[in-house]
């Protein structure tokens, strides 16, 4: 083949085409650049998306922390505490304004010998409702659980621990036996004192107690260690003693002091006889 021959087939090339591909050229690139910025927009959209899904699932999951045995004591835990510590707190304010009541009595005794008198009966009265501190002679009582280590197989706990019911019959023998006050662990007996149980915790005045039980009394030392050596009494308790190991301690006390009670004194119901009420009043209120 000549070389005429060959450059008659060849394309002709106008003197503007290296500048049209040139642009062809970058107008490719310009496109497959717009692709790739799409590509990485779509691609962070759906990262977005799915974390989104994600964290919702993760939150929609059922907390099962609020159901487990350990929250739930936690929480009762923590309301008899709150509780405990209202019922502290008021106790305190029902002492406080007693002893604010008492001094604005005494001051107002000034105010004649009329008002002394009456002073002096509400004093004896405040007396014989529990609601002062006493002090005089008298014996102290400890009765707690057994000291045994170790419980048989067979054996009933119940029986080597003391239970209300002890506490009650000791009270009533103290009762009768004379004595003018009773408290325990703290807590002046009184006419509407309550001792009872609840669950394996004892009660006394709505107030929780546990072991060892101290009973503070004040009357006739005499009649009141007679009356708990008196082997007719207490027969069920000496049992327990004597079998399963409860703790009874008894001794005389030259001087004690007695607390005041601190509960509720209400009386919404009582009144008293047409003859003896006044005409202002129609019931009582402590």
């Amino acid at each position: 083949m000549s070389a005429a021959h060959g450059e008659a087939h060849l394309p002709a090339v106008a003197p503007s085409q290296p500048g049209r591909l040139r642009r062809t050229l970058d107008w490719h690139g310009a496109r497959a650049l717009v692709h790739v910025r799409r590509g990485t927009v779509g691609l962070t959209i759906v990262a977005v998306i799915l974390g989104v899904y994600l964290a919702a699932q993760w939150q929609s999951k059922p907390r099962q922390a609020a159901a487990a045995p350990e929250y739930r004591r936690e929480v009762a835990n923590a309301t008899v505490q709150r509780l405990e510590a209202e019922q502290a707190d008021l106790k305190k304010q029902i002492a406080d304004l007693r002893a604010q009541l008492a001094q604005q009595q005494k001051d107002a005794a000034t105010d004649g010998t009329h008002l002394a008198d009456l002073t002096a009966e509400l004093q004896a009265e405040k007396l014989q409702a529990g609601t002062v501190a006493l002090r005089g002679p008298g014996v102290r009582v400890m009765l707690d659980d057994s000291a045994a280590k170790t419980i048989p197989q067979n054996e009933d706990p119940s029986m080597y621990i003391v239970h209300e019911y002890q506490l009650r019959d000791v009270v009533n023998v103290l009762w009768a036996a004379g004595a003018e006050a009773i408290s325990i662990n703290g807590e002046r007996l009184v006419g509407s004192s309550s001792i009872y149980c609840v669950g394996s915790t004892i009660l006394i005045n709505d107030v929780r107690t546990s072991p060892p039980y101290e009973f503070l009394v004040i009357g006739d030392q005499a009649r009141l260690e007679g009356a708990l050596a008196d082997t007719t009494n207490l027969k069920a308790l000496r049992g327990r003693i004597k079998v399963y190991g409860l703790l009874f301690n008894l001794q005389r006390v030259k001087e004690t002091v007695v607390p005041a009670y601190t509960g509720s004194l209400d009386v919404r119901h009582v009144l008293l006889p047409s003859a003896e009420r006044p005409a202002t009043s129609q019931s009582l209120a402590r």
